[in-house]
């Protein structure tokens, strides 16, 4: 009963932002910051700006920058750190048509895919998907956003870097994805413009574990990691078993370039090659040299894999080529739906074995920032 005069106070306090905070709204830029709430003056402090309740008393609020330097002083708040504004990770467009220059893409050709999937459920944390495209209208089973207050049903893609993403993992119709009978999970949590508040995306990890998802699939990012960032990522491996691969970035060619969250060592970072093995001049590097051979720490790169004009599903029902670390990415959220051993760190690692002991080394020598363990493949 406490818990629902709890959550009825807050709903009720929240209600009050147009009131209390609107005036504010033109004094400065907007920002957003996490909180723990130390006792109920502390939650009346930023009740009219709570975004998102991560539990255990933990909000993300979306504020002018002067109240948030304002609450990170108070007494009866814990100032948890700044959320950031991420963006999603392709390169460029190249061309679009509603009849696909072929049936197996080069890139799922490459990564030995276009069968399998069966049982094993995908999220992808971007910006929506095309629902009812005919190549990945039978395979959606969930659909939610996450950028508002409350967590949305639906997840139009008005960018359609979302629906190209999900079409190289597992479209089943004029093209087919990597793993085309894999399930999947669309998580809407940037914008059109392609911009993401981390917040929104540390929503969508933890929404995505707790309803199922096997792999998670985040081709984004920026240059940072809050605390309560970390922690989604935490909650969805360590908690709830899941694989999550993310996209190295685009600020290549530089070593010790890669972005969040794929810096984090408990994710895969994955890097972008063309068709010939080379590794993409914009793919961002990691700092593999620095560290131990064939055991991924913090800002390693992983794997690489294809993301250079790459042809997939697009928000138009037809299809696009694009180029990025964001197109290389679906490519390994792909190859473990269809190579799935049945846990996350089994899958992890045959995936390195695949990519170490099965593959030409591609980048350069062993373990390096260009593509890691190198590009995995299915048998």
């Amino acid at each position: 009963m406490k818990k629902i005069f709890f959550v009825f106070g807050l709903i009720l306090l929240t209600s009050l932002a147009f009131v209390l905070g609107s005036k504010f709204t033109q004094a400065s830029e907007i920002g957003r910051a996490y909180f723990r709430i130390k006792n109920q003056e502390g939650l009346v402090k930023v009740a009219p700006y709570v975004h998102h309740d991560f539990g255990d008393g933990v909000f993300s609020i979306e504020a002018p920058k002067l109240i948030i330097a304002a609450l990170s002083k108070s007494s009866v708040l814990e100032f948890r750190g700044e959320a950031s504004l991420w963006e999603i990770s392709s390169h460029r467009e190249i061309s679009a048509t509603c009849s696909p220059s072929a049936s197996i893409p080069w890139g799922v050709a490459k990564v030995r895919g276009g069968t399998g999937g069966g049982g094993v459920k995908v999220a992808v944390v971007d910006t929506g998907v095309k629902s009812d495209h005919p190549d990945l209208q039978l395979n959606i089973v969930d659909c939610k956003d996450t950028q508002s207050t409350l967590i949305r049903s639906r997840c139009k893609d008005g960018n359609g870097h979302g629906t190209h993403v999900a079409g190289t993992i597992l479209a089943n119709g004029k093209i087919k994805g990597v793993a085309p009978d894999a399930k999947l999970m669309a998580i809407k949590v940037c914008s059109d413009n392609g911009f993401c508040w981390s917040d929104d995306v540390a929503r969508g990890i933890r929404y995505a574990a707790d309803n199922g998802a096997n792999i998670i699939s985040i081709s984004l990012g920026g240059s940072s990691l809050a605390l309560d960032e970390q922690l989604a990522l935490d909650y969805a491996i360590d908690t709830k078993g899941a694989l999550v691969v993310a996209a190295a970035g685009n600020s290549g060619p530089n070593d010790n370039s890669i972005g969040y969250p794929a810096a984090y060592y408990k994710v895969v970072a994955v890097g972008a090659t063309n068709s010939s093995d080379s590794i993409a001049s914009f793919s961002s590097r990691g700092n593999n040299y620095a560290t131990s051979a064939y055991s991924v720490e913090e800002r390693d790169i992983e794997f690489a894999a294809p993301g250079v004009a790459v042809e997939s599903t697009y928000k138009d029902g037809c299809y696009k080529v694009y180029s990025g670390t964001s197109m290389a990415t679906p490519h390994v959220s792909g190859l473990a739906a269809k190579v799935w051993q049945g846990s996350a760190s089994s899958t992890r690692s045959f995936l390195q074995n695949r990519a170490k002991n099965f593959y030409a080394d591609i980048g350069r020598i062993g373990d390096d920032p260009d593509a890691g363990f190198g590009l995995p493949t299915s048998p």
